[in-house]
């Protein structure tokens, strides 16, 4: 969060003779150390060592709140920061070190460190080699410098932490400067992801942190307690969630760690709506200068508080805090003493669910862990341009010692003494294995039927040292089953007649290596069977929205060889187009999508395995007027208007000048003569929201003659601005704000308003502002 430069004289001194106070912490602790267990520091003494017991970096997986190794034991990490591994690099021979030598440090458990995860924050600033102190407009950076940086910094760090038994989390390191809703953005970070995440893909030590802290929207208040706050969730999720899915598309396995709006200090949005996907968890930064940790507070749980608080959302997701961190006289939101420490890391410990990851294990990224003790001057790092300016030489020969940052108000001891105390509680079980096992063999489909085969194999004994845990058993080269490491046959179903297929075997370790396959092919045979099942009976349309329609009916029956044949599926069609299939076993379906107001002829028919199909049995439905979605912001609470401090989407500000004015049936009725005002205000940008909508109704129809829209600079009739007309009939008027010149970046208040010289009266049922064109 904080990278300032740190020029204070360096701090000497040791830890060697303090006795941890292991009453201080949890009862967790007790169990994993015994009290009074000394925590050597790193004093004057430290020298890089290649000494360190490498722990196992197995894969991990997400279930439910827990994340677990591949026999299923909960595994919490536990571990340290470094400075952008190419500012650190670059700047090694002020620095002291390399970022291979910090990491070997911060891992040597010969002197007690034990980092079991390094987070790696990837600066878009490094890797374009721009001036640091700022965010560069995006794109910050190339493809050409991306491939660049990978290989001459991330790339050896990557292995080196494997080497050094550590988990290695990638951070997309942008935190300065740009509102998460640039649109520039979007090119950037995919640009970064579509880059990296293949490039990792198949390393079970690395996780990958998808953004570092989306600033602005932010979310001041609990979004699980106001709609507001959820919107701006959803809006997020809407924005990061084909993140996610592009790092999906090249990375199947590795962990996601998602932030929030807000500087990462917001994770319950996950309870309003969670992101799509597995093995995902999601992120929580937090200093001493924010509000929940005040020492009257130290309310973390608590995000009714500003927005800051978790408000447990780990009993339901893993919860990573990859930053938190304190310093005395550090800054606005770092300056702490070990008041605050103490509490947060008792605070980190009472979940299995909550993992975390130290800021900074660095000299000069601010707070500090470490100090440099052969170097009494100042050099810039974070305020200077390490990509433009001389380095100074003050290390001539790397590595050069540095010192822990001791005492109240300096958390080096408190961390690593941390870290220690915890270096046996929940550690992965599964050995280290880089080698896959070997291939099966003797591959052989018999049993053949229509739509069936039986598949076999020999069994193999892994190599390594993981042991075996698995077959994976393919079709057409798609994982189809996974057969337990006891069992080497297996019988698949569900297939087609008459189809040449390839089958496939490979065998899977305990830390997932997968051995090639072994294939064989094989032909289903064919049905004999010309007759179509009979048409399905009552299609019918329970229930639609403005945007789906959903349908039901009759199961139909197999009119051909019943005993070889039998039903297969349902064909479902939209205006005479094939539109999606429904298994046998179900006689239901919604079809989602659609146009609001719109008549559709929907058609269901029925086909067996010998893919002979029925004529459809159809139904025409008119689907709903318009209503707002779930990315839409919608103003429908029309109780109690009130003059908020800011944002007020969701409910109206305020009236005047009404003969009549009353909420009826959720409903805001407006009695007008030639008078009044009514409107809420949108402090907030809403490029990504350009078209306002009304779904209204008039007692005598012609109302919209009477309106004008006051918004975002402008001031005009309705009439003016839209095709849409109000009628006695409930409609939606919709209007493209960005054709009627409203400023969306800062729109300010929302008003409507009746002085045209008209009497007459209407009802709004809702208002909303929506996310994309829909008709």
């Amino acid at each position: 969060m904080t990278h300032d430069e740190r020029t204070t004289a360096s701090e000497t001194g040791s830890n060697h003779d303090r006795t941890v106070d292991t009453l201080s912490r949890r009862d967790i602790l007790k169990s994993t150390v015994a009290a009074g267990a000394l925590a050597a520091g790193v004093g004057t003494g430290v020298v890089d060592t290649t000494r360190a017991a490498v722990v196992s970096t197995p894969p991990l997986h997400v279930d439910g709140n827990l994340v677990k190794d591949p026999d299923g034991q909960t595994v919490t990490l536990r571990g340290i920061n470094i400075a952008d591994p190419k500012r650190i690099n670059v700047t090694a021979s002020a620095r002291g070190k390399t970022a291979e030598q910090v990491v070997t440090m911060l891992t040597d458990t010969e002197r007690d460190w034990h980092s079991r995860a390094i987070r790696i924050p990837v600066q878009p600033v490094d890797i374009g080699e721009h001036e640091p102190g700022q965010g560069p407009p995006p794109v910050a950076f190339s493809r050409e410098q991306l491939e660049t940086y990978l290989t001459n910094h991330l790339d050896p760090l990557i292995e080196h932490c494997l080497s050094r038994g550590t988990y290695a989390i990638v951070d997309y390191h942008r935190h300065r400067d740009i509102q998460w809703t640039d649109t520039a953005l979007h090119e950037e970070v995919e640009l970064f992801w579509d880059t990296v995440a293949p490039r990792y893909a198949d390393e079970p030590h690395v996780m990958y942190e998808l953004y570092n802290e989306p600033q602005e929207p932010g979310m001041w208040g609990d979004p699980t307690q106001s709609s507001n706050w959820a919107d701006v969730w959803r809006d997020w999720k809407s924005t990061a969630q084909p993140w996610v899915d592009l790092i999906r598309s090249h990375a199947a396995d590795n962990l996601v760690l998602i932030g929030s709006p807000s500087w990462t200090q917001s994770p319950e949005g996950a309870l309003v709506e969670p992101f799509d996907g597995s093995n995902l968890a999601y992120t929580y930064h937090i200093y001493p200068g924010h509000s929940v940790s005040a020492e009257s507070c130290h309310c973390w749980d608590d995000a009714t508080t500003n927005g800051e608080g978790v408000a447990q959302v780990y009993e339901e997701y893993p919860l990573f805090v990859t930053e938190f961190g304190w310093e005395r006289n550090g800054g606005q939101f770092i300056g702490g003493t070990d008041t605050f420490g103490t509490a947060f890391l008792d605070w980190l410990e009472q979940s299995d669910a909550i993992h975390w990851t130290a800021w900074c294990g660095d000299p000069v990224w601010r707070p500090v862990l470490f100090d440099l003790p052969f170097h009494d001057g100042s050099w810039e790092d974070a305020i200077g341009n390490p990509y433009e300016e001389e380095i100074p030489t003050v290390c001539p020969e790397l590595p050069c010692d540095w010192s822990l940052a001791t005492g109240d108000g300096h958390m080096g001891d408190d961390v690593k003494d941390t870290l220690y105390e915890l270096r046996n509680h929940r550690p992965p079980t599964v050995p280290y294995d880089p080698d896959a096992p070997p291939v099966p063999s003797e591959l052989t489909v018999d049993g053949v039927t229509e739509i069936t085969v039986d598949v076999s194999w020999s069994a193999v004994e892994d190599v390594g040292e993981a042991g075996l845990s698995h077959y994976n058993v393919y079709i057409d080269g798609t994982e189809h089953v996974r057969v337990d490491r006891g069992t080497t046959s297996t019988t698949i179903t569900e297939l087609s007649s008459d189809t040449s297929y390839e089958f496939g075997v490979s065998a899977v370790d305990r830390a997932r290596n997968e051995s090639s396959r072994v294939t064989a092919t094989a032909t289903t045979d064919a049905f004999e069977d010309a007759t179509p099942p009979s048409v399905p009976g009552d299609v019918s349309s329970p229930s639609n929205t403005y945007r789906s329609v959903s349908l039901t009916w009759m199961e139909s029956t197999d009119e051909g060889d019943a005993e070889t044949a039998g039903m297969d599926h349902y064909n479902v069609y939209l205006d005479g187009r094939k539109e999606t299939t429904v298994p046998a076993t179900t006689t239901e379906t919604t079809l989602s999508g659609l146009d609001a107001d719109t008549t559709y002829e929907f058609g269901v028919s029925a086909v067996d395995r010998a893919d002979n199909e029925s004529e459809p049995a159809t139904v025409s439905v008119t689907t709903d007027l318009a209503a707002a979605g779930p990315d839409d912001l919608l103003i429908d609470d029309y109780d109690d208007p009130s003059w908020p401090s800011a944002n007020d989407l969701g409910n109206w500000t305020g009236s005047g000048g009404f003969e009549h004015i009353d909420v009826v049936d959720g409903a805001l009725r407006i009695e007008y003569d030639s008078s009044g005002w009514y409107g809420t205000q949108v402090s907030r940008d809403i490029t990504a929201y350009p078209t306002l909508r009304l779904k209204v109704v008039g007692d005598d129809g012609g109302e919209h003659e009477d309106i004008q829209l006051d918004f975002g600079g402008v001031r005009t009739d309705l009439s003016r601005i839209t095709a849409d007309s109000i009628g006695t009939t409930e409609s939606i008027v919709s209007i493209d704000l960005e054709a009627a010149g409203v400023n969306l970046t800062s729109p300010g208040q929302l008003d409507l308003r009746f002085y045209g010289g008209g009497t007459g009266a209407i009802e709004i049922e809702e208002l909303w502002l929506d996310h994309e064109e829909r008709g």
